[in-house]
């Protein structure tokens, strides 16, 4: 069985395990912002991450342990290396790196680590394969990944190459949007299937509907870029990696659904069209410029399943008796456009407010923490009765 580890944001975890089955029928376990998995095959693993949408890394791992301090870190690395073999990975053509990402307080930084750790691979390949490695801070061969969360460290071979959750086709952008792995969250925590109607009434750069439609179509995030790291690792350098692509995207299925977003602004509109052309998904979801307050207009009566959307909250500039109002006609149109049982997912950074304006036929039914990077969010479903 080959060992690896998916990376994702703290409260995401429990959709990486989701993606786990439903992609390659692995059962996973769940840590604090990662996900410790055995899959069959290397064929499996790759495939995974081609399609994952809720992690940022997947790393082929050597080990993961817990340490007190720098001292203990450095020595339980040198011992994951003493038991794992380089020749595999490693000849004179090859170059490598060391990358490091830390999540918490530590007395000690990140090109620290990079530079220890690098130092000693270099030694043991001098030592094992009597030749000195390249590094290649630019465009390694191969990528040394250790990621340490609090006092938890994880080291292996990283997969991707890069993260992600900055998605290629997020060019055009808003204030106030969330990245994509917690658009896609949202989506998920909703229940939503491809015969639901969606919609998202705040949709800023379109991003929540993009995943949806991705999603639902089976398209992968990375059809238009697909440049992994895996695709450098030595044993797999003949891989025909047309074909195993080709395979993936040939059960993509490109139906129109029942996916609308929708926001006051022109320009957010305009943003979302051009995001949902470059992830390839403009032709199955729809976009449209209007204010809350004219929901009834534009939607039939009770026709909604889900509304999934990152809502305003009271800030600097937005005044707690402005988004009051705003929540109050969010309600009073969400009654008339939404299902029996139909389900509001929101996603704020301050619930307060929200909670206290939650009247029948509303029921709130769960709520949640999701974070983006070191930006906490409240994560609220609300259903209807």
């Amino acid at each position: 069985m080959i060992k690896a580890c998916a990376i994702t944001d703290k409260g995401l975890e429990k959709i990486a395990l989701l993606e786990l089955d439903e992609l390659i029928n692995i059962k996973g376990k769940a840590k604090e912002c990662a996900v410790i998995f055995n899959c069959k095959s290397f064929q499996d693993l790759f495939k995974f991450c081609y399609l994952s949408q809720s992690v940022e890394r997947v790393i082929l791992l050597f080990a993961h342990f817990e340490f007190k301090e720098s001292k203990d870190l450095l020595s339980k690395s040198e011992a994951v290396l003493k038991k794992n073999i380089l020749k595999e990975w490693f000849d004179k053509n090859i170059s490598f790196k060391v990358e490091c990402k830390r999540i918490g307080k530590h007395k000690f930084g990140s090109q620290t680590i990079e530079k220890n750790f690098g130092e000693k691979i270099i030694l043991k390949v001098k030592k094992e394969l009597g030749f000195l490695p390249r590094v290649s801070m630019e465009s390694p061969d191969i990528i040394i990944y250790v990621f340490i969360n609090n006092n938890k460290a994880y080291i292996g071979i990283d997969l991707i190459g890069r993260d992600l959750s900055k998605r290629q086709y997020r060019i055009f952008t808003a204030p106030g949007i969330i990245n994509a792995n917690l658009s896609y969250a949202l989506v998920r925590l909703s229940g939503y299937s491809k015969k639901q109607k969606l919609v998202d009434v705040f949709c800023k750069a379109g991003i929540i509907c993009i995943e949806a439609a991705l999603y639902s179509s089976g398209l992968s995030i990375n059809y238009y870029s697909k440049d992994f790291a895996f695709k450098k690792l030595k044993p797999f350098l003949k891989k025909d990696w047309e074909n195993f692509f080709k395979k993936i995207d040939s059960k993509a299925k490109l139906n129109k659904l029942n996916i609308l977003g929708l926001d006051s602004l022109l320009r957010n509109v305009e943003a979302s069209k051009k995001n949902a052309k470059l992830a390839g998904v403009d032709k199955i979801i729809s976009f449209s410029k209007m204010d809350v307050e004219w929901l009834d207009t534009k939607l039939d009566k009770a026709r909604v399943d889900i509304i999934a959307s990152r809502i305003p909250c009271p800030s600097k500039h937005t005044s707690e008796s402005f988004i009051r109002k705003l929540y109050k006609e969010l309600f009073y149109q969400a009654e008339f456009v939404m299902k029996k049982r139909g389900k509001l997912t929101l996603l704020t950074e301050n619930v307060k407010v929200l909670n206290d304006m939650i009247k029948p036929p509303f029921k709130l039914v769960k709520e949640n923490e999701l974070w983006a990077g070191k930006q906490r969010y409240e994560f609220v479903m609300i259903e209807k009765k």
